[in-house]
């Protein structure tokens, strides 16, 4: 006993006590951040940052670079130089001319920064349709016909845009018990039951379907009228109920992404990464890139788009 007494006073002073400890890191060399994902269907843009130490803190505004050279290649030879959007904070291509099924690249250049350069490929798209899904409601059959011997990889978005007082996108959650997509998309905290998928624009590959026609049955899962009312009214567009929301005219949209490998371990990567950055145990995860001497993303893709009026059968298709 009277040794625990002595040892009283001591614990308590070294509670009390509070020691700094400064790390010692590495000076850093801030190097170009490359995000760009690019397509042969239309326009498209890069942005380009610069990277900062862990303890230096950047205005997102001050990140980016506005007097870079960026230039797009096939090979050694230059298809276009991309312009700075003063407004948009991005690198835009004018005159884009690109092909499926092409290889290109994005070299960067700035004064006090290592040159980058980041390729990859623009996937072809494959043969696909849609038609009513079997289980009534707002369900969805999508046919992809996969290309054999080759490596496919997919991701599928539903979005609604409103056309009242000015046009609302609204994206969609999809339900599915495609197994690719569930073995691909599912995470360890996916708010459904067990044996199905539910969330937005699921991403996959054809492993178990390869060269073969694969039929996949998405179903909405959730109601636009209710969900779109609660974002109008959150961004003060309209002060009406959600009945005068119902008569205002609304399309629904399918868009299909033909991805490449690099997009799909982005999209892969960055998931996983959004679901240990809260967590202070997890092991440290990059997301997937690939821009040499820098940091950052270049990944191609090509797009389907399949439009719809909500609640009856498909209208039309939009390339």
């Amino acid at each position: 006993m009277k040794g625990a007494r002595r040892l009283l006073p001591l614990l308590i002073a070294l509670s009390a006590c509070e020691q700094v400890i400064e790390p010692d890191l590495p000076d850093h060399t801030p190097r170009l951040v490359v995000h760009s994902l690019f397509t042969s269907d239309g326009g498209w843009s890069a942005h380009v940052g610069r990277s900062t130490g862990i303890l230096q803190r950047l205005p997102h505004v001050d990140r980016a670079v506005a007097d870079a050279d960026a230039k797009l290649l096939t090979g050694e030879q230059v298809v276009g130089e991309l312009r700075f959007d003063e407004a948009a904070q991005v690198y835009v291509l004018d005159d884009g001319g690109l092909q499926a099924g092409e290889t290109y690249s994005l070299e960067v250049s700035a004064p006090g920064f290592e040159t980058v350069r980041a390729t990859d490929i623009v996937p072809r798209p494959v043969p696909t349709s849609v038609r009513p899904g079997s289980r009534g409601g707002f369900s969805i059959e999508l046919e992809l016909q996969d290309p054999p011997g080759e490596a496919n990889y997919y991701q599928v978005s539903l979005y609604l845009v409103f056309t009242g007082r000015g046009a609302t996108r609204v994206e969609g959650l999809l339900s599915t018990r495609d197994p690719s997509i569930m073995a691909d998309s599912r995470g360890d905290d996916s708010p459904v039951e067990e044996g199905s998928f539910e969330g937005p624009a699921p991403y996959f590959r054809d492993t178990l379907f390869d060269g073969r026609t694969h039929e996949i049955e998405l179903n909405y899962a959730g109601d636009w009228v209710e969900g779109l009312g609660t974002i109008i009214r959150e961004e003060g567009e309209l002060e009406e109920g959600l009945d005068d929301l119902e008569h205002a005219g609304s399309t629904a949209y399918l868009q299909v992404l033909y991805i490449s490998e690099t997009y799909y371990e982005y999209l892969k990567t960055a998931r996983l990464h959004d679901e240990i950055r809260e967590n202070p145990f997890a092991e440290p995860l990059n997301v997937h890139g690939n821009v040499e001497n820098g940091y950052g993303i270049f990944a191609g893709y090509s797009s389907r788009t399949f439009e719809f009026t909500v609640g009856s059968d498909f209208d039309s298709e939009t390339e």
